[in-house]
C-alpha cells in the first residue's frame, strides 16, 4: 500500500530551491583559483563620480546610501578609488549602503583601504562577514571577496551599530555574472528522432 503524504512530502523536499552557499575569501590568490573558469567585468575607479545618491559606477554597478544624512558622507569616485563611510548611529554618516549590480553575479572582489577592524559587514544573501577581521593580516588594507552557488543582484554593507564613523577607500572592483546556460537547439530532438527512426528501418523486417 502506498504512502500518498509520504509521496508527497517526498515530492514537496524534492522541489526546494537548494540553499545557497556564500564562501568568503581575503586572500586574492585563493580567489583567483576559486573562480578560474569565470568571466569578470572589472572597474579601476578610473572615471570620477560627484558625490551622489544614489550614483552609478562605469562598470554598471548602482551605490545607494542608506539612513543618516541625505548622501552620507561621501559615495563617489574620485582619484582612481571609491569613497564612502559609514556609522551605526546614522549621525554624519550612512548606517549601510547596498551595490545593485546590473547582472545576477556570482563572485565580487575588491581591494580596500582604511577600513577599521571588525566594523564594515558584507551581506551576502544572509550571510554576513566583516570585510577586514581581527585575524587579517595586513592592518586596514587588504583584499575582500566571495563566491556564491545562488546569483545574487544586490550586496549590502552595513556596521555594528554604534560603531564610530569609518571612512574608507575600495579599489580594482571586479565580479563575475553566472555562467550562461546554452540550451538544446529546437531542432535537435527532431534531428534523434529521425535517426532514431532511420536506424529501426535499417533493421529491416524480422524473418518469420
Amino acid at each position: 500500500m502506498r504512502c500518498h503524504s509520504c509521496m508527497l512530502a517526498a515530492l514537496w523536499f524534492t522541489t526546494l530551491p537548494a540553499q545557497a552557499v556564500v564562501t568568503f575569501f581575503n586572500d586574492e590568490t585563493a580567489f583567483d583559483t576559486a573562480t578560474s573558469g569565470l568571466l569578470f567585468t572589472t572597474d579601476d575607479f578610473s572615471t570620477d563620480v560627484g558625490r551622489d545618491n544614489p550614483i552609478v559606477f562605469e562598470s554598471g554597478v548602482t551605490s545607494l546610501n542608506v539612513g543618516g544624512p541625505p548622501f552620507g558622507t561621501d559615495n563617489a569616485i574620485f582619484g582612481g578609488v571609491y569613497n564612502n563611510a559609514i556609522e551605526g548611529a546614522g549621525n554624519v554618516a550612512s548606517v549601510s549602503f547596498v551595490w545593485t549590480f546590473p547582472e545576477p553575479v556570482v563572485a565580487v572582489g575588491l581591494q580596500y583601504l582604511g577600513v577599521d577592524e571588525d566594523a564594515l559587514n558584507v551581506l551576502v544573501d544572509g550571510a554576513l562577514r566583516a570585510l577586514r577581521e581581527s585575524a587579517d593580516a595586513d592592518p586596514l588594507n587588504g583584499f575582500f571577496g566571495f563566491t556564491t552557488t545562488n546569483p545574487v543582484t544586490q550586496i549590502t554593507f552595513n556596521t555594528f551599530s554604534p560603531t564610530p564613523i569609518d571612512f574608507f577607500d575600495f579599489d580594482d572592483l571586479q565580479f563575475a555574472a553566472a555562467p550562461a546556460v546554452v540550451p538544446l537547439p529546437g531542432a535537435l530532438p527532431l534531428l534523434l528522432g529521425s535517426l532514431a527512426g532511420l536506424a529501426f528501418a535499417a533493421r529491416g523486417p524480422r524473418s518469420q
